[in-house]
């Protein structure tokens, strides 16, 4: 049984893709601008998105491009948190199994929505931007999980979405759960050697936490 559980955020834990997405091609309409495809977005997923920050900079302007992230982080604490992924962090915090989140998001952006989730209730360690030096599809951010929470990487857990996460945490030496969302589920999984995808919470215990 694994000892802890290291989260993605973005698409993981709430569905932030979507949102921002949408966040995106609202403010590109209102500035008539033409809006980006699915495609595009895809690939700026779960890394640090400099193609997509660039393009959206040249659409509409620096100033135009934060009201977008702006928007998108004060509205998304009003997401749901997946229900597989809330019925896992019960499950785990009832074991008193640790958990973290490590994300290329930054801390300081996300924590007004971890804390208005109550995800302060579950999460024991958060790694953003801000703590290394490299986003995914680096390891870093899951090694700097994984130091925080005093384990080592083959006693964790690692829970993500896109293919740049994904790569992450296998290369850090964490197994990894794929569990994609309407803007991940396209990506190609072939390279990563997960141990589940798409899993429900039943499955995910039953396989990987009472399995005899």
């Amino acid at each position: 049984m694994y000892r802890a559980v290291i989260f993605d955020f973005d698409g993981t834990i709430i569905d932030t893709e979507r949102h921002l997405f949408e966040t995106i091609n609202k403010h590109l309409k209102f500035h008539k601008a033409e809006p980006i495809s699915v495609d595009f977005y895809r690939e700026s997923i779960g890394g640090t998105a400099t193609d997509l920050h660039q393009h959206l900079e040249q659409a509409i302007g620096a100033d135009n491009k934060e009201k977008i992230y702006q928007e998108h982080h004060q509205t998304s604490g009003n997401l749901p948190i997946i229900s597989t992924i809330k019925e896992l962090m019960d499950y785990l915090k009832k074991r008193h199994i640790p958990m973290a989140i490590a994300t290329s998001s930054y801390r300081e952006d996300i924590y007004s929505t971890f804390k208005k989730l109550g995800l302060d209730n579950y999460i024991d360690v958060i790694i953003g931007r801000e703590d290394v030096d490299n986003v995914k599809p680096d390891p870093e951010p899951y090694l700097m999980a994984v130091q925080n929470l005093n384990y080592n990487p083959t006693n964790c857990l690692a829970i993500e979405d896109s293919l740049n996460g994904a790569t992450a945490a296998m290369m850090a030496g964490l197994d990894v759960v794929v569990n994609t969302n309407l803007m991940t589920a396209e990506q190609n999984f072939s390279t990563i050697n997960y141990v589940g995808k798409d899993m429900s919470i039943e499955d995910i215990v039953t396989s990987l936490f009472e399995k005899k």
